[in-house]
């Protein structure tokens, strides 16, 4: 018998690519789950109220700190402020004019998920609302500040948005729009109802429930474009095994 056979050679470690485009259909999956969550558990309220086993599904909650929407919200800007930076570093190698203009969207949108955490932003609310004593639309006074500053970063946007392929900057606008409708515009109405019907009234509850759906899905929207930008530019993930 022939012993001079030559040993299995090592196959060498098992690689595999995930461009940015995979991530793209798990992200709006995650979206509607916690969507779904969320409307079940607005619909339960209504139907049956608090008073069961089930309390107030706070953790299914839109409008808590301390729940699932919560979370899929602070992971949604983190992941979007690590995305913009990729892309930052992708800009420094063929389009230098438009580099500051992603890192400074990194920066942005990493203090937004801070704040999403432990919300800076209603620092503001009882000093300007008693200050000017402001009720209504102006309830939530922090609004006051946010819109000139989100006026403000808009404008600076636009050459950025201008330079950036259509379909891109189409994505960012809607996303924008969708999530500044929620952040603001139902945040003013949502001021109008606290100050008539009250905090606890159920169209004030929609309202609140509607502000953070909005705000999720123009996150979920931008960060899709997002994935979709970095796929264009073949951008991906090699795992090796």
């Amino acid at each position: 018998m022939d012993n001079d056979q030559e040993p299995n050679e090592d196959p060498g470690p098992t690689i595999a690519t995930y461009h940015a485009s995979k991530l793209i259909r798990p992200l709006w999956v995650l979206f509607g789950v916690v969507a779904v969550l969320g409307i079940f558990r607005e619909i339960m309220i209504y139907s049956i109220g608090v008073e069961t086993a089930l309390k107030d599904l706070r953790h299914f909650a839109y409008d808590s700190e301390r729940s699932l929407p919560s979370w899929y919200e602070n992971l949604s800007f983190a992941f979007a402020a690590v995305l913009l930076a990729i892309c930052g570093k992708l800009a420094m190698q063929n389009d230098q004019r438009n580099v500051k203009h992603w890192f400074i969207l990194a920066i942005i949108f990493f203090l937004m998920s801070i704040d999403a955490a432990v919300s800076f932003h209603e620092i503001s609310v009882k000093p300007l609302r008693n200050a000017f004593q402001l009720e209504g639309v102006f309830y939530y006074s922090w609004v006051l500040i946010a819109a000139p500053i989100t006026l403000l970063v808009g404008l600076f946007y636009l050459p950025f948005l201008w330079r950036l392929p259509r379909g891109t900057a189409i994505g960012f606008v809607v996303a924008g729009s969708i999530f500044v409708g929620g952040a603001l515009g139902t945040e003013l109405l949502a001021g109008s109802i606290a100050t008539t019907s009250g905090l606890e009234s159920l169209t004030y509850r929609f309202v609140a429930a509607l502000q953070e759906f909005m705000e999720s899905l123009g996150l979920t929207k931008f960060i899709s474009i997002l994935l979709k930008h970095l796929a264009a530019k073949r951008v991906g993930m090699v795992l090796v095994a």
